[in-house]
């Protein structure tokens, strides 16, 4: 008996695959994924993110660029102060040295003493000046050139003068009208653009607070209107992480307005309260000085002396505004013995004129412009120690404040985005 094998339909072809779904695009998917309330929401959530990170990145910057404004004051003052040292160092030195050429062969070795220290401070801080900028190192490097030629004239004046040879008056007058050409101005130039220089970090230091309240502005803004938008949606009137994130937000940038407004605050009263006083001390100090020796080139220039004394009369005058207290006493007392000495000089009883201008004598010239001078130093090392340190530690807070608003900027996004999410998760 046999079988017949029945051959089964479609047997050996090949079926193909069954239908695939669609390949989807990356178009598709996102506005799939930001479709409906559940996208929305996302965008609220991403929206929300990025004010809070904006409102603490900017604020930070804006911390960071008042520290860095503040330094900037705190370095142009350092070295404006120290330019007006140098040139206060100069006109001692010039002072001395004059006054004590009126003394001959005689000279006192105090003044001469106080001469070469002066001499040796202004040089020291002049080098240390020159490193300051470009700027600096250029004038600068002209002005020691200067300095140098101003210290050969008076070598040569008191070695002629020692010998009682006249030629070295005019190498002293050569010297004081160098130092005052060439050195003084050149100096006054580049304090002058210290003084701008501080002006203007202390303006840029100001106007970085406008940038505090954009980061304030946007960072809460967009907070409270991501929660808004939220409500709209959900119905519901509170969420917590959202809620949190914006009052620990506002308080960090509540911190971050102290800290820049105490910074702001304390640097103003810097310069007020120390630099101002040390600027105008040492202007004072530098047009005193220059008055003394002054005093001393008209008695060795003999026959040049006038009633009017009008070489002497504006540097004193300038140095007198600008004094105060016990130094203004004793620069007036000095003023008092000029006058004597100048009349005498103008009488024509030189001799007695150069008796009265080299004399150190409780009541003499020298003797009270020497306290001015101790008075006055001592005001202005207050005055400059207080402005150095005050002024360097005026925005030491800032730059940890902008390292703790970034920290919390991150943290408070996160809160955000969480809050933001478990409305999303109520459509799942």
């Amino acid at each position: 008996m046999s079988l017949t094998t029945m051959p089964v339909p479609g047997y050996g072809r090949t079926v193909p695959d069954p239908p695939g779904r669609p390949a989807v695009g990356l178009g598709t998917t996102v506005r799939q994924t930001f479709s409906g309330s559940p996208g929305r929401l996302r965008l609220i959530a991403i929206g929300a993110v990025l004010a809070v990170l904006f409102g603490a990145v900017v604020g930070a910057v804006a911390l960071k660029a008042r520290s860095d404004a503040l330094s900037r004051a705190s370095s142009s003052a350092t070295h404006l102060l120290r330019l007006q040292g140098v040139q206060t160092n100069l006109a001692q030195a010039d002072a001395d040295s004059t006054n004590s050429f009126l003394q001959g062969g005689l000279e006192s070795q105090a003044q001469r003493e106080n001469y070469l220290s002066s001499m040796e401070a202004a040089s020291k801080d002049l080098a240390l000046a020159a490193r300051h900028s470009q700027a600096d190192a250029e004038a600068l490097g002209e002005v020691n050139a200067a300095l140098n030629r101003y210290s050969g004239f008076v070598a040569s004046a008191r070695a002629n003068n020692r010998q009682g040879l006249s030629v070295g008056a005019s190498y002293l007058t050569t010297a004081s009208d160098l130092l005052e050409a060439d050195v003084i101005k050149p100096l006054e130039e580049r304090a002058a653009a210290d003084q701008r220089a501080v002006d203007d970090a202390f303006a840029d230091a100001a106007t970085y607070r406008w940038i505090l309240v954009l980061a304030v502005v946007v960072g809460i803004g967009g907070l409270v209107a991501a929660q808004v938008a939220v409500t709209r949606h959900s119905h519901r009137y509170v969420n917590l992480p959202a809620a949190a994130s914006t009052l620990v937000l506002v308080i960090a940038l509540a911190g971050a307005a102290v800290a820049m407004t105490t910074a702001q605050s304390q640097a103003n009263d810097v310069r007020t309260d120390s630099l101002r006083p040390a600027l105008d001390l040492s202007t004072s100090r530098v047009n005193a000085f220059q008055a003394k020796a002054q005093e001393s080139l008209t008695l060795i220039e003999q026959g040049s002396a006038t009633d009017e004394d009008p070489l002497w009369t504006p540097k004193f005058d300038a140095a007198r505004d600008l004094a105060t207290g016990e130094g203004a006493q004793e620069l007036d007392a000095y003023a008092e013995q000029h006058e004597k000495i100048n009349a005498l000089d103008v009488d024509g009883a030189w001799r007695s004129a150069v008796r009265q201008a080299t004399s150190a004598a409780d009541d003499s010239a020298n003797a009270h412009f020497t306290k001015y001078d101790e008075v006055t130093q001592k005001q202005l090392e207050s005055a400059e120690a207080k402005t150095t340190q005050d002024l360097a530690g005026a925005g030491d807070a800032l730059v940890p404040t902008a390292i703790v608003l970034l920290i919390i900027g991150l943290l408070c996004a996160g809160g955000a985005y969480w809050g933001v999410s478990f409305r999303i998760d109520e459509y799942r």
